[in-house]
Parts: structure tokens; sequence; C-alpha cells
């Protein structure tokens, strides 16, 4: 393998603020609309239902659940099944979504102003835009992946939140377990890589998971992620460090703490953009990572929030205006996307 030769220390940013601001409100409004095309029926998604009550946790779970979704939209005007999750949210005239702030390019804060940005920020919106056909009918929420207290479940699961946009993955555990939610189609496909220090070259290493194994070298992950379950699979457990929010990786990797980070390439990207002497080895991806949008699972409530939010999903797709997800994807992402998100035929079963 790839030694790591020329470290050095470099002042840690100042990001970890951002982490003691959950559950905190932050209200932003959406950029105008202009130009973008009215959403279309969905279409492209094969029919099928969110999964009943698990028989054991986890099983294999496939494309059937996660593909419900509407045959059109509703009009915002017209009024939504009384008693459901759309018709107490038009009531309150406001989407409430959870995001999170640690995630560059995807969910931030960059001038500090209570105005978060990216990717998964704008797919909120467009869940509210959709809603109420309009900007401006929507809410942040801060919460914190997996977190027992302040993580995605336990604010849905409290009702603090209507759905969470937070580069969580798809799992059949997350789908099927004891802290179940329900999950959108996918809307960003990301695959586990590793992000090192450069080479005395300057340029990226050619290292894989699989090559650190024996060499003692320590390997960050979000807290009760899928990678710290890969990491610990692939060279023991006492390789894993987990860290509270994925920022922290970074901060561990310039302080010499670690020497690799494993996670999903989106997240990566964003770490990668704010330290020039890290990159993403070159070493091919691992497992596929489907991005989805939790809400609320309750076995005596129908769900009619995630069949709409696939329906939007799909218009967008479809949408060749700014409010698109090949522009929304361009914009904040900073390239153009190589291809769409797809239903896998097999969701990974994670943790």
């Amino acid at each position: 393998m790839t030694t790591m030769n020329g470290r050095r220390n470099i002042r840690m940013r100042t990001w970890g603020a951002a982490a003691v601001v959950a559950a905190v409100a932050l209200t932003a409004a959406c950029s105008a609309s202009k130009g973008g095309a009215r959403p279309l029926a969905g279409q492209g998604i094969g029919p099928g239902a969110l999964p009943n009550a698990p028989k054991s946790s986890p099983t294999p779970c496939g494309p059937s659940a996660t593909a419900a979704t509407l045959n059109a939209l509703p009009d915002p005007n017209a009024p939504a099944t009384p008693g459901g999750t759309l018709d107490k949210i038009r009531k309150r005239g406001f989407l409430i979504a959870g995001i999170d702030l640690n995630t560059e390019l995807f969910g931030y804060d960059p001038q500090h102003n209570n105005n978060p940005q990216g990717f998964d920020v704008d797919m909120a919106k467009a869940v509210a835009r959709a809603i109420f056909g309009a900007d401006g009918h929507i809410q942040f929420r801060v919460v914190t992946l997996a977190d027992p207290k302040t993580g995605e479940y336990a604010q849905l699961h409290a009702g603090n939140i209507d759905l969470a946009v937070e580069t969580t993955t798809i799992t059949c555990a997350r789908m099927e377990g004891a802290e179940r939610m329900n999950f959108s189609n996918p809307y960003y496909t990301a695959q586990l890589k590793l992000l090192m220090p450069l080479r005395d070259d300057g340029s990226a290493q050619t290292t894989s998971l699989a090559q650190l194994k024996g060499t003692g070298t320590k390997v960050c992950a979000t807290l009760n992620s899928t990678p710290v379950d890969i990491i610990k699979n692939t060279l023991g457990a006492s390789a894993a460090v987990q860290v509270p929010n994925a920022l922290d990786c970074l901060a561990d990797l310039q302080q010499d703490q670690v020497g690799a980070i494993y996670t999903d390439d989106a997240l990566l990207r964003g770490m990668a953009s704010q330290d020039p002497h890290v990159a993403m080895t070159t070493a091919p991806g691992g497992q596929d990572q489907p991005y989805g949008i939790a809400t609320n699972y309750d076995p005596k409530s129908p769900n009619d929030l995630t069949p709409f939010v696939n329906a939007v999903l799909a218009n967008m797709i479809q949408d060749s205006g700014p409010n698109g997800w090949r522009s929304l994807f361009a914009k904040d992402l900073g390239s153009q996307p190589v291809s769409l998100p797809e239903i896998p035929t097999a969701y990974p079963l994670g943790s």
C-alpha cells in the first residue's frame, strides 16, 4: 500500500459550533421559482408499497420497500385527505424539515446567518414548494444523524419534524428495525470511499480500505453509521473511530488522530473542498449508499407523505428547469451528475 507521507498539522476549522444548535428552528425562504417546469405526474417508478411490520430485523429488502408513489401530485389548492400528514402540514402553513449543518455542499450554513444551503436543503425546499405551490413555506430544524436524542428517528417519532433530509442511507435495518422509519426513493446514490492525506508529490493515494488491514491505521466514520460496521468487519473493531458528526472526522485527520476517513463520497467531497491537503483515494468505491428522505413510521396511521415525496422526486428528475434535479445537483455540488438516482434491486442491510 502507499504510505502516508507529508503529514502536517492543519489548524482546524471551527465548524463544531454548528452541532450545538441541534433541535433549534431555522427559518428560510426558498429562492424564487422562475421558468421551472410545472410539476408533472410521477413517472418511471414502479408500483409497490411500504413494507409491512417486520418479522425480523433486518431482512433483505428490495425495490418495493420504497416505491409507493402518487400517480400525480395533488393541486396545492385542493383539500388534502383529512387527518393525514399532508393535511396537518397544510393547516400549519409550513413544512418542518430536519437537516444537518455539518455536511459541506449538502447541508451547511456557510455565512453562519441561519440561512442553510446545500443539496439536501434544496430537496426539502422542493417538497415544500410542491405542497404549497409557492416558496417560503418551510422551517428547518437541525438534527444529528443517528443520535438517540437529536437524530432523525427521535425527532420524527416525537413529531418535531415532518421529514429528514440529511444524507441518510436507506438500509433494511432502518426500514425494518426497532427504530423504523419510512423512506422515499433515492434522491442521491453515494459510494463508500477513503479520504487520506495527499502524497508528497501532491497526488491522491491509491489505498483501499482492505489494504489498511494490519497497518494499525485508525479509520474514522460517523457514529452508528453503515461505514462503521464495514470498518470493523474489514479491519477489526479497534480500527474504527466513531464521532458524532462527519466533520469531526476531518478534524481528527488534520490532527493526526486517525489516518483515514471512510464514509460516503458525498460527505468526502465536502471535506476535500475545505482542505486542499486531502483527497479521496483512487481505489474503487465500496458499497453503494442510496440516500432517502425519511418520514415517520406509524403502524396505526397510513403514510401519505412518502408517496408524495416520491412523486416530487420523479417530477424533479424530469424537470429541465432551474428547480430540476440536474440543475440543483450542478449548482450545489459543483459538477454535472453522471447518472440519475435509481431504485436499487436490493437495499443494503446496514445499521
